[in-house]
């Protein structure tokens, strides 16, 4: 799906013909880019020049029609020229830049992988694919249903001159929505990337969870030492058998508490009973690491690859964001009007003109498929941001968990406090944005509905009837 949508955006010119390789005849690479916008201000022209052609001009459109036709052609145009300026700019620099570091990224991700035995799990991405696959299936059997409902009325309309109307009423959305395809796209990758971070940084904490918290063995020959030279001669085999007798059962104590400890933790998920290790003094004690194979010498890649897939996501948001600003401005504009005209127009004289019954369907369609569009791009938005906060959150709990390469390092536990705090830096910093104009989380939905709710609250107060009536559509 990825492909076919790549292989149509080349054609209808959104993308460079050979966005991945530097070296190329430029003139080829933004020959389409040029010929198609052209191609549709000519027709854009065409039809308000010598209104020969265009919908609007129609005898058998009534005002309510027209009014609908021109403010679907002309938001159209407004979406269509703005986000083909903006691919003009930086496209091809953007599509190399992305690869070499998505390149990059992916090659320490495997050696992480090799490193964490983990190059043999994909449940979780065989899951993840199936719904990342039907979710591109919805999207093209909207779009299909949406481009086969305006060909079809058009070609009824103005037979084999139907695609110059077409350039102007439903392709400005078609590109403006693939446009949002590919931010979906790269978005989705970045989420991915996150995914597989957080995959490997759970290894760690399943390992500092169930392994075994190290053992802590007092040094009795340097602590007998220590009363040796405090002791006169005469009492000095006296002090040594005193000593050694309570510094065994010392020992002995502290081995049983170990191992209820052990115990506890095995049992238990939370790290509330860890605070308990805090107790003894681990100055004048020997720690016996466990040797066994472990996977937290990958901390250090793992933070570096997560500050650099942070970078991939602001270099991103900087190429796609400025795109999703007319896009959900002609989204808000689309929805309103359609909720209009299907409340006010077409409840009440609903098959009485084709032409209406055409605009009006035209207006709920396209409102349906770019709402879908949205919502798939705030969701992954909000997925990728999710993933970034849980990488932060299972180095803090590996980081409670105090597990024996922590304690027996301090270049581990240093690393992962300057990793949390750098994160609180960057989600302050950096989120999926349109040009800092709003967010794009599930919060711009409640900022939407609720913009779109005080419109609709005047727009349905409008009495419609004298309207109609004078169009002839009511008795």
């Amino acid at each position: 799906m990825i492909q076919i949508m790549n292989w149509f955006s080349m054609v209808i010119g959104l993308i460079p013909l050979n966005r991945q390789q530097s070296e190329t005849n430029f003139i080829l690479d933004y020959a389409m880019m040029c010929i198609v916008p052209i191609f549709y201000v000519a027709c854009y022209l065409l039809i308000n020049l010598t209104h020969i052609i265009g919908l609007c001009f129609l005898d058998s459109c009534n005002s309510v029609c027209k009014l609908s036709s021109h403010l679907f052609m002309h938001l159209g145009a407004f979406l269509y020229l703005t986000i083909t300026l903006l691919s003009l700019y930086r496209r091809k620099e953007f599509f190399l830049q992305f690869d070499a570091r998505l390149n990059d990224i992916d090659a320490v991700i495997q050696k992480c992988q090799r490193v964490a035995e983990m190059d043999k799990v994909k449940v979780t991405a065989v899951k993840h694919s199936v719904a990342y696959h039907f979710t591109w299936l919805f999207l093209f059997c909207v779009f299909t249903f949406a481009l086969y409902y305006d060909v079809r009325s058009l070609y009824l309309t103005f037979g084999n001159l139907a695609f110059i109307p077409f350039m102007v009423s439903s392709f400005p959305y078609l590109a403006g929505s693939i446009i949002q395809g590919e931010f979906i796209y790269h978005v989705s990758v970045i989420s991915q990337r996150f995914e597989q971070i957080n995959m490997l940084l759970e290894k760690i904490n399943q390992e500092a969870r169930h392994r075994h918290a190290p053992l802590t063995v007092f040094d009795i020959e340097s602590e007998g030492k220590k009363e040796r030279k405090t002791v006169t001669p005469i009492t000095a085999m006296d002090g040594r058998t005193t000593t050694g007798f309570g510094n065994e059962h010392k020992l002995a104590g502290e081995m049983k508490r170990q191992e209820g400890q052990q115990k506890n933790d095995e049992d238990e998920l939370d790290t509330s009973n860890d605070e308990d290790e805090d107790d003894f003094d681990y100055d004048n004690a020997t720690i016996a690491e466990n040797t066994g194979n472990t996977s937290e010498a990958n901390l250090p890649d793992l933070f570096k690859l997560h500050d650099k897939i942070l970078a991939l996501s602001v270099i991103t948001n900087g190429e796609f964001g400025p795109q999703c600003v007319p896009y959900m401005a002609a989204c808000f504009v689309v929805s309103i009007f359609g909720i209009f005209l299907e409340t006010k127009v077409n409840f009440i004289v609903g098959g009485k003109s084709r032409l209406l019954d055409y605009m009006t369907y035209l207006y709920v369609i396209w409102s349906f498929t770019t709402m879908v569009v949205a919502y798939i791009v705030l969701r992954l938005c909000c997925n990728a941001n999710n993933h970034s906060k849980q990488s932060a959150m299972i180095v803090h709990e590996i980081m409670q968990k105090k597990p024996a390469f922590m304690l027996t390092n301090d270049l581990f536990y240093n690393k992962m406090k300057s990793f949390t705090l750098q994160f609180l830096h960057w989600e302050g910093f950096f989120q999926f944005n349109g040009v800092g104009l709003f967010a794009l989380d599930y919060t711009f939905i409640f900022s939407t509905v609720s913009a779109a709710t005080s419109y609709l609250i005047v727009l349905l107060q409008f009495d419609m009837t004298a309207i109609l009536r004078n169009e002839g559509l009511m008795s």
